[in-house]
C-alpha cells in the first residue's frame, strides 16, 4: 500500500475537483491517500469530499501570507512524521510553500508539486511577482517533481527556470467523459437571434477574482450586448470581486441582462443552457470549467494564456484574444454570432479534442504509474 499526503489550501474551483477526482478513482488496494486542507476556503468541503479520503485534518491555512504559516508548517510536519507517509503532494501555490517546507523539516524524500497556475503571473504588482518566484526558484530545490497540469505551464516553468527539465513533468487536467454522455449541445443561435422572444445565453464558470478577471468580461459583454440584445451572460462563481462586479454591472446598465448565480456544488444544470462559454482569466493552470464546456461540446472563447492556449485552438473550437482586452475578447464573440453556423464544427471539435486528449480514464492510469515509480526511483 503506498500512503500519499495530500495537502491543499485552494479547496475550491479546479484545484478541489482535481484533487477529489484522483482520491475517488484511484485504485484504493493500492493507493491510501490523506488530505490537509485549509477550513478557511471553502466551509462545505468535508461535506463535498466525504467518503473520498482516508483521513482528513483541517488547518487554518490562509491563501495570503500569516503568521499562521509557522504553525501550520509544524503541524504539517508533525503529521507527516506521524504517519509514514511515502508521498507528500502539495496542490497550489500556498500549500505548496507550507507543505514542501514541512515536508523538508520532517526529511521526506518524495516531495510533489503541481502550481496549478503560477501565482507569479499576478502582474499587479512586480514585487510580489518578484517574490512569488523567487519563492517559486528557492521551494524547486526541496521538490522531488513538479507536476505541470498543461504543456503551456510545463513551459512556463522551463523559462523562469523554476525546476530544471529533469524534474518536471506533465500530467494534463482531465476529466470522465461518460459523466457527460446525457447532454448533447444543438446549436439554435441563429433561430434564437432572429426571434424576439429568445435569449443567447453566454457562460462563464469560475471564482470572482483576480486571476478569473470577471470585470473585463463584463466590460466585453457590454459590446456584445449593444450589438446583440438578445444575448443574456450568466455567471457562476463567487469571490471577494463581487460587489465590484455588481458595481460594474449597475454602472453599465446590465442588470437585465447578467445574472451572478454565485456558487453552486453542481453547475452542470448551468452549462447545459450555455451556447457559448467564455473564460477571460490572466492566467491558468489548465481550467477544468473551460474542460468542462468542450466535452460538453460547448464553444468557447477565451484569452490567450496558459492553459487556454492548450485547449482552445483558434478557427477549430473557438477563439482566443489577448488578455485584458475587453474589446477583442467581445470582437471574438460578435464574430461567432455574425456568422453562428460554425458553433456546429467547434462543438464537434471540442468534444473530439477533450475526449481523445483529456480523458481521465487515461488520466487515472498516468498518476497510479507516477505514484508506483517515485515509490520506487526514492534513494
Amino acid at each position: 500500500m503506498i500512503k500519499i499526503l495530500y495537502i491543499l489550501e485552494a479547496t475550491s474551483g479546479g484545484t478541489q475537483k482535481h484533487v477529489i477526482d484522483i482520491a475517488k478513482k484511484i485504485d484504493k488496494s493500492r493507493f491510501q491517500i490523506d488530505i490537509i486542507y485549509s477550513v478557511d476556503r471553502n466551509k462545505h468541503f468535508i461535506q463535498e469530499s466525504k467518503g473520498v479520503f482516508n483521513r482528513l485534518y483541517g488547518l487554518p491555512i490562509r491563501r495570503s501570507a500569516s503568521f499562521t504559516d509557522i504553525s501550520n508548517i509544524l503541524k504539517i510536519r508533525k503529521i507527516i512524521k506521524s504517519n509514514g507517509y511515502d508521498i507528500v503532494h502539495c496542490h497550489s501555490t500556498k500549500a505548496g510553500f507550507v507543505g514542501r517546507l514541512a515536508a523538508f523539516l520532517s526529511r521526506h524524500k518524495n516531495i510533489i508539486y503541481s502550481p496549478h497556475g503560477f501565482m507569479f503571473c499576478d502582474n499587479r504588482i512586480l514585487f510580489k511577482r518578484q517574490l512569488y518566484l523567487a519563492l517559486e526558484k528557492y521551494l524547486g530545490y526541496l521538490t522531488k517533481t513538479l507536476i505541470a497540469v498543461s504543456g503551456s505551464e510545463r513551459d512556463l516553468a522551463l523559462k523562469h527556470n523554476i525546476v530544471p527539465n529533469k524534474k518536471i513533468i506533465t500530467l494534463y487536467n482531465s476529466i470522465d467523459p461518460s459523466e457527460y454522455e446525457n447532454f448533447s449541445y444543438e446549436n439554435n443561435v441563429s433561430e434564437k437571434l432572429n426571434s424576439g422572444n429568445s435569449e443567447v445565453i453566454i457562460g462563464t464558470v469560475g471564482r470572482l477574482y483576480y486571476q478569473k478577471d470577471p470585470l473585463t468580461l463584463i466590460r466585453s459583454f457590454k459590446i456584445i450586448n449593444d450589438k446583440f440584445p438578445n444575448t443574456k451572460l450568466i455567471m457562476v462563481g463567487d469571490g471577494p470581486l463581487e460587489s465590484e462586479c455588481i458595481r460594474l454591472i449597475n454602472e453599465l446598465h446590465l442588470e437585465s441582462k447578467i445574472l451572478l448565480a454565485g456558487y453552486q456544488k453542481d453547475s452542470r444544470k448551468y452549462f447545459e443552457m450555455f451556447d457559448i462559454f467564455m473564460l477571460s482569466s490572466h492566467y491558468e493552470g489548465m481550467p477544468y470549467a473551460l474542460l468542462e464546456a468542450m466535452m460538453m461540446g460547448i464553444p468557447a472563447v477565451g484569452t490567450d494564456v496558459v492553459g487556454i492556449t492548450d485547449l482552445i485552438v483558434p478557427h477549430e473550437t473557438g477563439y482566443l484574444s489577448p488578455e485584458g482586452n475587453y474589446q477583442e475578447l467581445a470582437n471574438s464573440v460578435i464574430r461567432i454570432l455574425e456568422n453562428p453556423q460554425v458553433l456546429t464544427t467547434f462543438s464537434i471539435n471540442s468534444k473530439n479534442r477533450a475526449k481523445v486528449n483529456f480523458n481521465f480514464v487515461n488520466g487515472i492510469k498516468e498518476y497510479e504509474g507516477f505514484y508506483s515509480n517515485q515509490c520506487l526511483t526514492t534513494v
